[in-house]
């Protein structure tokens, strides 16, 4: 993989360095947990609650709708 850690910050923000294919990668296995994984055992296996991996899906999905094609 070529994308890194690239810095924190003080907010408790990370910074990624990502591919575009890491991109989709990433975005794509965040839709495949949601569709995947039963409501009721979400938080148990994945650490989140659906919702917010929802709103991560949706930013993901708008900043891969706004890069420039390959």
């Amino acid at each position: 993989m070529h994308g890194e850690l690239a810095q924190h910050d003080r907010s408790g923000q990370i910074v990624l360095h990502l591919t575009h294919a890491e991109l989709l990668l990433l975005a794509g296995s965040v839709n495949e947990a949601i569709e995947a994984v039963e409501d009721w055992e979400f938080s148990t296996r994945l650490g989140v609650d659906k919702a917010n991996a929802r709103a991560l899906r949706t930013e993901l999905g708008d900043l891969i709708a706004r890069l420039p094609p390959e």
